[in-house]
């Protein structure tokens, strides 16, 4: 396999981001959307594998499956470290008794505890939607 330069790709705003840019990007979660910050870990082309039909598959330049491609079979993706912060913390839950009912407060609404959780890398689908996080000085 031929060896690749990391690729750059550029923001909805024309912002350069590379491996290591920290970035905000749209996420869903319980219906909702919600923006989250990341570290891009890669980037890459993938390759709808219609040969083997094994799914998407990171581009094999020396493959000539690959080379002939169709565009609608060709698509980026961009792996992200989430780094924890987000538009809706995601380290909240409902605190619960030692029998797991809800703690509630004088008011009936239910209390809240912040927990340590571990934020797995996700890989983006959708690549136009990024915006680069520190970008000439401004903050998105």
């Amino acid at each position: 396999m031929t060896q690749q330069q990391p690729m750059t790709l550029t923001d909805w705003r024309g912002n350069p981001y590379t491996i290591g840019t920290t970035i905000f990007y749209p996420r869903g979660s319980s219906g909702s959307i919600e923006i989250q910050e990341g570290v891009v870990l890669d980037i890459w082309e993938a390759v709808y594998d219609v040969v083997n039909f094994t799914g998407w598959v990171r581009f094999d330049p020396d493959n000539p499956a690959h080379q002939a491609a169709e565009e609608k079979n060709r698509a980026t993706r961009v792996k992200v470290q989430p780094i924890g912060r987000s538009s809706r913390p995601t380290n909240y839950r409902v605190k619960r008794d030692e029998h797991g009912e809800v703690i509630r407060d004088d008011s009936g609404r239910p209390e809240w505890e912040q927990y340590d959780v571990e934020h797995k890398p996700v890989t983006l689908l959708i690549v136009e939607n990024v915006t680069v996080a520190d970008a000439g000085g401004t903050r998105a």
